[in-house]
This record gives C-alpha cells, sequence and structure tokens, in this order.
C-alpha cells in the first residue's frame, strides 16, 4: 500500500478555508487517488460514489483552477503534488526519474519546472537515457494524434523531413518530441518551397 505526506497545515491555508465542505474533502480525495506523478485518471462518477457527494467536473475545475491542469479529456495533473511529495525533482533519483519519465510521456514539463540535474542554475534541464532513435520512434507512436492537434499539417510528411534536418544537419535535442511540436507549430514554406534555416538556431 503506498504512502504518501500530507501537509500538516492543509486546513489553515486560506484557499483550502474558503472552500465548501464537498470541494475540500475531493481535494484530499484526489490527492491520494492519484498517482505517483500527480496525474489522475478522471473518474468523477466513482469520486463521487466513494466520496457520497455530488460532484461535478464543472464545479470540480471551476474551484480548482489552476491547481488542476486537464491535459486529455480523461486525465488531470496536480503540479503542486509533486513539489509536496518530492521537491525539486532529480534524475539520479530513481524514484524521481519514473516521474519525470511520465511527465515527458504527457508534455507536462510546462506546468512543472521544478527539475534539478545536480547542476547549479541548470534546474529547466533533464538528462535522459532515452537515445534519439528511441525517442523518435516514440514520435512514430503518436503522429495520428499529433495529426489531430496539428490538422493544418501533413505530420506524417513533416516528420519525415524533420527527420532528413537532423541527419543533415547533425542536430540534437533533449526532448526531440517538444523540437518536433515546434516544427509543427511553425510555418517554413516560403515561395512555396520549404526553408528550415532558421529553424532551431
Amino acid at each position: 500500500m503506498a504512502k504518501r505526506f500530507i501537509d500538516t497545515n492543509l486546513f489553515r491555508k486560506k484557499w483550502i478555508r474558503e472552500l465548501d465542505v464537498e470541494m475540500k474533502l475531493f481535494w484530499v480525495y484526489l490527492l491520494t487517488d492519484c498517482d505517483h506523478a500527480g496525474i489522475w485518471d478522471v473518474d468523477v462518477d466513482r469520486a463521487a460514489f466513494q466520496l457520497n457527494l455530488k460532484v461535478t467536473e464543472e464545479k470540480i475545475l471551476n474551484t480548482f483552477d489552476r491547481k488542476i491542469v486537464p491535459f486529455k479529456r480523461d486525465k488531470w495533473f496536480i503540479p503542486k503534488f509533486i513539489e509536496y511529495q518530492y521537491g525539486d525533482l532529480n534524475p539520479s533519483n530513481r524514484a524521481h526519474l519514473s516521474v519525470i519519465k511520465i511527465l515527458t510521456k504527457y508534455d507536462l514539463l510546462g506546468p512543472y519546472k521544478g527539475l534539478n540535474t545536480g547542476k547549479k542554475g541548470d534546474k529547466d534541464k533533464i538528462k535522459t537515457k532515452d537515445t534519439k532513435q528511441v525517442q523518435l520512434k516514440d514520435i512514430e507512436k503518436v503522429l495520428p494524434e499529433l495529426q489531430e492537434k496539428f490538422n493544418k499539417r501533413n505530420v506524417a510528411e513533416d516528420f519525415n523531413h524533420f527527420k532528413d534536418y537532423l541527419l543533415a544537419k547533425g542536430k540534437k535535442y533533449v526532448n526531440y518530441k517538444a523540437a518536433f511540436k515546434n516544427w509543427l507549430r511553425n510555418d517554413f514554406r516560403q515561395n512555396g518551397k520549404e526553408d528550415y534555416t532558421e529553424l532551431f538556431k
């Protein structure tokens, strides 16, 4: 059975005190029901049944605003969970590395910036054991998902251009998925031709 830290001053915090009873109880429930990376598989009906409360997704998200980050239709992220449970994440710690990999998988490093590589002033960088080829294979698996998000682009064709660009320029990145998404966000077509010279300078 997993155990977690809980803030003994939780109910002394003004924002907690101002919640109604249902939302206070749901917040504690959420902190105990999410996974070790602070991600909750959204099941409001189950939560309502287990807590014997009438709660709705709309009320929850309106109440907790930025304290909960919905990032998929059925997944929520609680950034403060990681900060309280682990402090700064350190990739040399195996438990922390597992959390970092989950956050990287779901592109959640934006909402949570507390990373520590052991180098002063270098908190936003991540050491990763995933090779370039492994990361590119991971991107291939989510091409259909990326096509839905970037529906004005031909994502499969763009991915081939991206790989050719990496090979031609010898480019290396810590996070290739983030680099490819940046590629998709930008328009490099000029006069009907693709111009990648300004990309990732």
